[in-house]
């Protein structure tokens, strides 16, 4: 193991090092408590030869990194990347490819949904990693020796789970494997706009017009305040408080303390501002306001249409022989649904295209897919 490269020399001087690897293991370790955005706090990286802690708090030179992560002729290697995606984009690592992510590559080849590092490597080495240092603070300095063999371990077992899991993998499932890693780094690009984040509010569908119209100005008032301010969404406003202003409307500051939960110290933070909006929302014309689905002679129902979604996923899934969580998440479902039938065609050409209709997905779900007349002539 190498020390801790703390300086742009050393960064680059590793990533020229390994310029000529097939492979190339990675992680990172983060922050993310009380931030919208993860904070990096150490970077891994191991060819299988030699490995590299990188520490990112000292280094300003990123251009060598980036070079090796854009490079097609070596495979990245991680594990339940989605985060790590996120916490390298902070530093402006974009471009992850050719991603292999070897928790979905355990679920394609039928091993577990979800299945953590430390399981999947004792479950096929036997070895019992030491994940005492789980809840480190990774962006105190200086790290302790066992904080760095633990951040070391986490790239150090996935060379053998690589080469195990490709041996159980057909090569359809390998390819397949592969395009999801595009689709994971594409989704960051997915990002709603932030007049439909009410979209991506839990059981927003059963709000009245009206009502939708309210958390429609909240949730997109909460996340630019998150993002100005860097902070979680949670602890700006909850999506259960946001439901319930967008239900009652309280048209003055003491009556948003008769939300049930709603902490009286957010009442008063911002209590005028969220008056206001709620005020706003609540003089718009009725039909400027968001309908709960568009469309609705077509429309069998909100639960009719998921089970409807659900069903053609897993007989896709089946057809292509492979688990239908790895074919769809509740969240892509959710996309799906919202951009067919939650918003007007004029919004629709405003919102990304789902992932169901693109990349991999397109070719083996879109047959089964329910067909909205609307949409898909």
């Amino acid at each position: 193991m190498t020390g801790l490269i703390t300086d742009n020399i050393a960064l680059a001087t590793y990533c020229q090092q390994v310029a000529n690897s097939k492979v190339l293991a990675m992680d990172t370790e983060f922050i993310r408590q009380s931030t919208l955005a993860p904070k990096l706090g150490l970077i891994q990286l191991f060819d299988g030869h030699t490995l590299a802690l990188v520490d990112p708090l000292t280094i300003s030179d990123w251009q060598p990194l980036k070079r090796l992560m854009s490079d097609q002729g070596i495979v990245k290697l991680l594990h339940s990347c989605s985060e790590d995606i996120e916490a390298l984009a902070t530093i402006g690592v974009y471009d992850i490819a050719p991603l292999f992510d070897t928790q979905l590559a355990a679920e394609l080849i039928g091993w577990g949904t979800s299945m953590g590092y430390a399981r999947l490597v004792e479950q096929l080495s036997g070895e019992v990693l030491d994940k005492s240092e789980s809840r480190t603070d990774w962006l105190a300095r200086p790290l302790a020796e066992t904080q760095l063999i633990y951040a070391a371990n986490d790239v150090h077992f996935l060379f053998p789970l690589y080469e195990k899991l490709l041996s159980h993998m057909s090569e359809l499932q390998h390819q397949l494997l592969l395009q999801e890693g595009q689709q994971l780094m594409h989704r960051r690009e997915q990002l709603l706009p932030l007049e439909y984040k009410y979209l991506e509010i839990k059981n927003s569908w059963l709000l009245t017009p009206r009502e939708l119209s309210v958390l429609r100005e909240l949730a997109g008032w909460r996340y630019r305040y998150a993002q100005q301010r860097d902070l979680a969404l949670g602890l700006i406003l909850k999506d259960i408080h946001l439901i319930e202003l967008a239900k009652r409307r309280p048209a003055t500051a003491e009556s948003l303390l008769n939300i049930p939960g709603m902490p009286p110290r957010d009442v008063r933070r911002h209590a005028k501002l969220l008056v206001d909006l709620i005020g706003q929302a609540k003089e718009q014309p009725i039909i400027t306001c968001p309908q709960r689905f568009y469309h609705e002679a077509q429309f069998p129902g909100y639960k009719e249409t998921v089970n409807e979604l659900t069903k053609a996923v897993k007989v896709s899934a089946d057809e292509l022989g492979i688990p239908s969580g790895f074919m769809s998440v509740k969240r892509q479902l959710n996309e799906y649904l919202n951009w067919c039938w939650r918003v007007s065609d004029t919004e629709r050409q405003q919102l990304p295209m789902p992932e169901y209709l693109k990349g991999w997905r397109a070719e083996y779900l879109l047959p089964f897919l329910p067909r909205p007349e609307h949409i898909i002539k």
